[in-house]
């Protein structure tokens, strides 16, 4: 009898650290992973313009990490930059707030240009 509750008491044990384990490893990777849910802050992305050689594009940045070194007009054909910073910025926080919301690849359409009014032709 002893050794039945004693055999029980361990799984108990062992099943509550496994519990906390788990609960530790969510609120440390995946709670504040820092996915943007509509609150500004939150994001680990952040955008910055730069001038090419075609002309003004944008860089985004994951913390420290170059993502994604965008120097061209993206969704549109040829080597074009965009010809303001204004318009690369505004074309990179979208890109941003797609990154934000995990879609990936981030990209972007025709349609989503004309609508931030960005000039490509």
């Amino acid at each position: 009898m002893i050794r039945k509750n004693r055999r029980v008491l361990i799984i108990g044990i062992l099943a509550t650290v496994a519990t906390a384990f788990a609960a530790a490893i969510y609120f440390l990777f995946f709670k504040e992973r820092g996915v943007n849910q509509g609150s500004e802050g939150l994001s680990r992305f952040k955008v910055e313009t730069i001038k090419g050689e075609h002309g003004w594009g944008y860089n985004i940045r994951q913390d420290t990490t170059l993502v994604i070194e965008q120097k061209v007009i993206p969704g549109v054909p040829g080597m074009n930059g965009f010809a303001t910073e204004q318009e690369a910025a505004k074309t990179g926080k979208l890109v941003k707030h797609k990154l934000d919301q995990g879609v990936f690849p981030p990209t972007i359409s025709t349609h989503e240009l004309d609508s931030l009014d960005i000039k490509y032709q």
